[in-house]
């Protein structure tokens, strides 16, 4: 296939190995698709500000629905505690938490955060300042389930933590786990019980803030451009890594072109598919595997893990350079049938190579389907009965594409060959993927389908190397001996001695007797393929064969003999 081909094959080899040094293959925590459903329960649920007076009921309900359930018993919702910021059961207070961190509403998340019996250092930070560094923290390390967290105002009791607190998740550090608790206290107005984040997890925000902060190139950005989101990833955060992506591809390619130089240099017949190669596909999938490899991990949040888990640009790099590969292959390929004069094996290329280019972005929209989280499997499943119901109605295309593969491979007939099929002679036109065209002598178009035509007998009358000169002579029975002898003789040094009859075979013989007629036996052949030639060589040996008939008393047995005998 080449040397320069299978020096791709080599390259690739080592780019996958490195990308499996690189990469973790266990299912993420974390996917796009969580992001987006997280997304879409944020956007379904309402403040109580906005739902007025109906979110009291609404709060009320929901906190009790299960303690009701439990008990059987009718409670008056009236009569249940009612809190402003939403802060009745663990699972509403974080929820109302993490939207108004969102929002960068940090004046409204401060209600909260437990301040209480803080150490001064951390009291002298201020509410708002430290409510920011949670939310910092959490998207750095934690994917908070709201749904894993209790809905009842008493939240959990088998937890191994005091009955009065509900752990959401723990954060590993260098100096160990830190918990993350919600702890229920007095409200401000010390009526009723709320749940608010620990102040036991809110003394170790400047800890994890010192532990899980941003670079000082990610600080700037957070602090100056707007604080817009896109799936869960900061405005500044697209800023930070697409810059960082461009620095990286600007270096890869300054790799990859100063390889192909020095490759170019030193064998100077590179191919330039080769070279572009080189400068595209690999330069874009190096790119990406030194983002992956060496990017700075400091501004990175768990929602840009689960977009970078997609691995869209590298599926993309990946497929790019896999049809890049089946295009070089299919052009060596072509180079090496055309010299080994096999040309009709170049027209199977195109449609194989379009197969194998669909089946490769097939793969590659599955596998990246796979990473954001959708079931691939389900989708296969789906398209494994559809293309059952297509395959059953298809079959008969499915037939002729083999027949045509078959043709191709084989090459019992190729395109420009005269060709005797059944009753039918003519000139291979086309073979397609679903029939072949062919041209008979008499200048008509006949369609065969390749599943019965590879089935036919076939007789290529192109790959014959030298054509067959039999005249039928049939001699007059009142022939004499002499005569014919002396005619046999002539006929036989005629061919001999003609420049276009093959030495071997060539005879002239007496065949034998029919009742009217002396059969002679001619067999030579003209040595030529091309039939013009040989009808100008008949003709010339016919005039001569005429002319020794006449010089040597030989006369042609007459049809009306002939049908009197019969």
């Amino acid at each position: 296939m080449g040397k320069h081909f299978i020096a791709i094959l080599k390259l690739i080899g080592l780019s996958i190995l490195f990308s499996f040094s690189l990469s973790s293959f266990a299912e993420p925590e974390v996917t796009v698709k969580s992001l987006i459903d997280k997304e879409s329960k944020e956007a379904e649920s309402k403040t109580p500000a906005e739902q007025g007076a109906e979110v009291k009921q609404a709060l009320k309900a929901t906190a009790v629905t299960s303690a009701v359930k439990e008990k059987g018993e009718e409670l008056n919702i009236d009569s249940l505690p009612y809190d402003e910021f939403h802060r009745i059961t663990p699972s509403s207070a974080m929820q109302a938490y993490l939207r108004a961190a969102r929002q960068r509403d940090y004046a409204l998340a401060t209600n909260y955060l437990d301040y209480r019996n803080l150490p001064p250092e951390v009291k002298a930070i201020a509410p708002e300042l430290l409510a920011e560094q949670l939310s910092l923290v959490f998207d750095r390390t934690l994917w908070i389930d709201i749904d894993t967290l209790s809905k009842k105002p008493e939240g959990k009791k088998n937890e191994a933590v005091p009955s009065y607190r509900d752990l959401v998740a723990e954060i590993t550090t260098s100096r160990g786990p830190v918990q993350v608790l919600l702890q229920r206290v007095p409200d401000e107005k010390g009526e009723n019980r709320v749940w608010k984040i620990s102040n036991a997890t809110v003394s170790k925000i400047p800890f994890l803030v010192e532990e899980f902060g941003y670079n000082a190139v990610g600080e700037w950005l957070y602090n100056h451009l707007p604080k817009t989101e896109l799936l869960g990833v900061m405005l500044w955060q697209w800023v930070y890594f697409a810059g960082s992506f461009t620095a990286f591809f600007l270096i890869s390619v300054l790799i990859t072109r100063i390889f192909a130089a020095t490759l170019h240099r030193f064998r100077s017949k590179t191919p330039n598919d080769v070279l572009a190669f080189i400068k595209g596909p690999i330069c874009l999938l190096l790119a990406v595997l030194l983002a992956r490899s060496l990017h700075d991990v400091s501004n990175v949040t768990i929602a840009v893990v689960a977009l970078a888990q997609g691995s869209t640009v590298l599926l993309i790099a990946w497929t790019w350079v896999f049809l890049r590969s089946v295009d070089i292959a299919k052009h060596r390929l072509s180079e090496r049938f055309i010299a080994q004069d096999k040309p009709q094996a170049v027209f199977l290329l195109r449609p194989a190579s379009n197969v194998i280019k669909m089946l490769i972005v097939i793969i590659a929209i599955l596998l990246w389907f796979e990473n954001l989280g959708f079931s691939a499997t389900t989708l296969l499943a789906g398209l494994g009965i559809g293309g059952l119901a297509i395959a059953l109605a298809a079959q008969k295309t499915v037939e002729n594409i083999i027949g045509a593969i078959t043709l191709y491979v084989s090459a019992p007939v190729r395109i420009g060959s005269l060709c005797k099929f059944g009753a039918n002679v003519g000139t291979i036109e086309e073979i397609g993927l679903r029939a072949t065209r062919i041209r008979t002598l008499d200048r008509s178009v006949i369609y065969v389908a390749n599943a019965k035509f590879v089935d036919m007998h076939l007789e290529n009358i192109s790959e014959r190397e030298r054509i067959a000169f039999r005249p039928n002579l049939m001699l007059s029975a009142q022939t004499k001996q002499v005569d014919l002898q002396s005619f046999i003789n002539a006929c036989k040094q005629l061919l001999d001695e003609h420049e276009h009859i093959c030495a071997d075979p060539c005879r002239v013989k007496f065949k034998g007797f029919t009742p009217w007629a002396l059969q002679i036996d001619v067999l030579s052949y003209v040595n030529t393929t091309d039939f013009a030639l040989y009808m100008e060589v008949v003709e010339e040996l016919n005039m001569a064969i005429l002319g020794l008939l006449n010089e040597h008393n030989c006369e042609l047995a007459k049809p009306d003999l002939a049908q009197l005998s019969n």
